[in-house]
């Protein structure tokens, strides 16, 4: 259903989130997504902020897609599958926004860690 994936490793630093930023746009780009690019920025922010947040391993980036439909997969070293929060408090928003966003998205335990997955579509798409 999707092409091949363009892949990204983001560092462990505070520039890892534009580093991931700068990838999408460029991959979008390549993909021709006529979706709206600022969501998916901002969901792969999040969940780019969440593992380096909640992990001590370097997240890697997938995303495959065309036009109209568009896989987004972080994987961490770490088994803890996500939960979303009921609050704000320390952070807290970014699945339930990632949920919003999204129209379908979870995580998948494998071995070595864990791959968060999501799945965007543009309107009006089957």
């Amino acid at each position: 259903m999707y092409g091949p994936a363009a892949e990204f490793s983001a560092p462990i630093d505070r520039g890892a989130a534009g580093l991931a930023r700068d990838f999408v746009r460029k991959t979008l780009a390549d993909l021709r997504y006529a979706g709206d690019h600022s969501d998916v920025v901002l969901v792969v922010s999040e969940l780019v902020s969440n593992a380096l947040r909640h992990t001590a391993t370097i997240p890697v980036i997938r995303l495959a897609g065309d036009e109209r439909r568009l896989r987004i997969e972080v994987a961490d070293s770490s088994p803890v599958l996500p939960r979303p929060r009921l609050s704000a408090t320390v952070g807290g928003w970014g699945l339930q926004l990632v949920q919003q966003l999204t129209t379908a998205w979870g995580a998948t335990p494998g071995p070595g860690g864990k791959v968060v997955w999501c799945e965007m579509a543009v309107p009006g798409t089957p």
